[in-house]
């Protein structure tokens, strides 16, 4: 019958949901715990698989740590695919990025938190980190440094250096982020957003307020 999935195709979706499964436990244990020394055995269990299912997946904790955080930009990626995919502004398309990276932090603080802490302090970990979110970073980058060549073509941004535009962008946005995660009560995610893509598109100018 069309549409039935073959036992190989059952098989790919259960392990892909089995793989997802550990790596969500994985990134709510080392922000419930505040380190990423949580033995596997553990993130097996509360995942409700073998810890030999676990090393299937993962050769090591630094790779499920990785995991972790390809997992939050794949959501990231997934939830921004909609307004890059409608005739929206750059202005617009920027604010839902913005919007939506928030959420990534919103859905697990702790996590982002220790990824920062982990990223700074020596050992294995933090190269594991580091080089997950460079690749992260780069991609957003990309992201951003197309949105602002069409604004800048279009004439809704004003015209400098592109990387000079990008790297400006991309301290805003990481400042937001890493600010928001600390913040035991932050406001509201969608007025966050627009607040913060307003201060990048019309910075402290007096004729800014109340436009985007």
């Amino acid at each position: 019958m069309a549409g039935r999935r073959t036992p190989e195709g059952l098989k790919e979706v259960i392990r892909d949901y089995r793989r997802d499964q550990v790596v969500a436990v994985a990134r709510r244990l080392f922000g419930e715990r505040g380190t990423t020394d949580v033995p596997m055995d553990e993130i097996a269990q509360e995942a409700g698989v073998a810890r030999s299912t676990v090393y299937v997946y993962f050769a090591s904790r630094d790779e499920l740590l990785r995991a972790c955080l390809a997992q939050m930009h794949t959501q990231l990626r997934e939830a921004i695919a909609d307004a890059w995919a409608q005739d929206a502004t750059p202005a617009a398309r920027l604010e839902r990025l913005i919007e939506e990276m928030l959420a990534r932090i919103d859905d697990d603080p702790a996590f982002f938190r220790l990824a920062l802490v982990a990223q700074a302090s020596p050992g294995q970990g933090a190269v594991a980190v580091g080089a997950e979110l460079a690749l992260i970073g780069l991609d957003i980058a990309r992201l951003v440094r197309d949105l602002y060549d069409e604004g800048a073509v279009t004439g809704q941004f004003r015209a400098m250096d592109p990387d000079r535009a990008t790297t400006l962008i991309g301290q805003q946005l990481y400042g937001a982020i890493a600010v928001r995660a600390g913040e035991p009560d932050p406001a509201p995610r969608a007025e966050a957003a627009t607040d913060i893509a307003r201060f990048v598109l019309h910075g402290l100018s007096p004729g800014w307020a109340g436009t985007a």
